[in-house]
C-alpha cells in the first residue's frame, strides 16, 4: 500500500461492513485481506430480468460492495466516487456470481479499485473500476 507506510485497519468497521451487506444483499464473502475482496452470491429467481440474464444492478451492488470491503481492508475508510462497468457478456442460466475486487493504488484520499465478476464456470461477465474517497 502507500509507500510502505503501515496500513490501520479498521477491524470493527469492516466487520460491520461485511455483516451488513452479507445480511441485506445475500452475497457471502469468502476473501477478505489487504487490499482484496471475494464475495458470490448464489443467483435465485429475483435476481434476473425478464430476459433469463441478471440485472445489471444485481451485478453493479455486487462490485461496489466488494469493492468497498476491499478499499476497507486497504486501511481507507469513506465512500465511492465513481465508478465504470463493461458489461462483457450475459449471464443467461448462471447459478451462481463471484466477484473479485482488489486495490490497485492505495494514496492517501483516493482508492482505485478494480472488480471482476465471473460465473462459475469463470467466464468473464464484467469489468469495473471505482474510485473511492478516505473521509478521514
Amino acid at each position: 500500500m502507500p509507500n510502505g507506510t503501515e496500513i490501520k485497519i479498521n477491524h470493527e468497521a469492516l466487520k460491520t461492513l461485511r455483516d451488513d451487506i452479507e445480511c441485506k444483499t445475500g452475497f457471502r464473502f469468502v476473501k477478505i485481506e489487504d487490499g482484496v475482496a471475494v464475495s458470490e452470491l448464489e443467483l435465485e429467481e429475483e435476481h434476473f430480468n425478464p430476459y433469463g440474464i441478471p440485472y445489471g444492478g444485481v451485478l453493479f451492488t455486487m462490485a461496489d460492495d466488494t469493492a468497498g470491503v476491499a478499499f476497507i481492508s486497504a486501511g481507507g475508510n469513506g465512500v465511492t466516487v465513481c465508478g465504470h462497468v463493461d458489461y462483457l457478456r450475459g449471464a443467461r442460466n448462471a447459478q451462481k456470481l463471484i466477484c473479485t475486487a482488489k486495490v490497485r493504488k492505495a494514496g492517501r484520499r483516493i482508492h482505485y479499485i478494480d472488480a471482476d465478476i465471473v460465473n462459475e464456470k469463470n467466464l468473464d461477465l464484467c469489468r469495473f473500476k471505482f474510485v473511492f474517497i478516505n473521509l478521514d
